[in-house]
C-alpha cells in the first residue's frame, strides 16, 4: 500500500524529505531580512539540512522530550549564531525549528527509516486540532512548545504524537 502521506508530498526518499521539510516551515513564515540575498538563503537552507540530517541520526532509537527539545534548541542556536544577520529578528525561532526537524523526522518514519518520532510537527492544523492558541512561526519559547505537545498528547490518548498527528494529517487530506 503506497503512504498517502508521502505520495502527496512526493517524497521517496530521504533527500526529497530535507528539502520538503525544509520548504514548510519557510513557506508563508518571514524567516529571512529582506536583504538577505539568495546565496545567503541558498547557504542558510544547506546548513540548516546538514544540521537536521546530523541530529536525525540520534532518532534510530527513542528518544526523551527533554532531549529532543534540546536538539531542537541547538538547531535553532547554531543557526542564528551563524546565519542571524539575515535572518528576520537576528534568530530562526523554535518554532520554526520544530517544524523542519519535526516534519523530517516525520517522512524519515513513514520512508521506515526510523521509528515513530517523539513529537510531531506543531503547525497551525495541530494547534486548532488540540484548541491552544499561538502560532508556530512565531514562537521562541521551548515552554510555549512543550504545552502544545501536553495538550496534543492529552488528544492523541493512547496513541502516539505521530500516529495520532498522521490520521489527523489523513482526515484533512480526505
Amino acid at each position: 500500500m503506497i503512504d498517502r502521506f508521502l505520495k502527496r508530498t512526493g517524497v521517496s526518499n530521504p533527500d526529497e524529505a530535507i528539502q520538503s521539510a525544509l520548504r514548510a516551515a519557510l513557506q508563508r513564515n518571514k524567516v529571512y531580512r529582506t536583504s538577505a540575498s539568495w546565496v545567503d538563503r541558498r547557504a542558510f537552507r544547506q546548513d540548516w539540512a546538514s544540521l537536521i540530517k546530523k541530529a536525525a541520526e540520534a532518532y534510530s532509537q527513542p528518544v526523551a522530550d527533554g532531549d529532543h527539545c534540546a536538539t531542537i534548541a541547538g538547531i535553532s542556536e547554531a543557526l542564528s549564531g551563524r546565519s542571524g544577520r539575515h535572518l528576520s529578528g537576528h534568530t530562526l525561532r523554535f518554532g520554526t525549528a520544530q517544524k523542519a526537524f519535526n516534519l523530517y523526522l516525520k517522512f524519515l518514519w513513514r520512508l521506515r527509516r526510523i521509528g515513530p518520532p517523539p513529537h510531531c510537527p506543531i503547525d497551525r492544523t495541530v494547534l486548532r486540532a488540540v484548541r491552544q492558541p499561538g502560532s508556530w512561526t512565531k514562537c521562541d519559547s521551548q515552554e510555549e512548545y512543550m504545552t502544545w505537545i501536553t495538550a496534543a498528547r492529552r488528544v492523541a490518548g493512547d496513541r502516539t504524537l505521530a500516529d495520532w498527528e498522521f490520521a489527523l494529517f489523513n482526515k484533512r487530506d480526505a
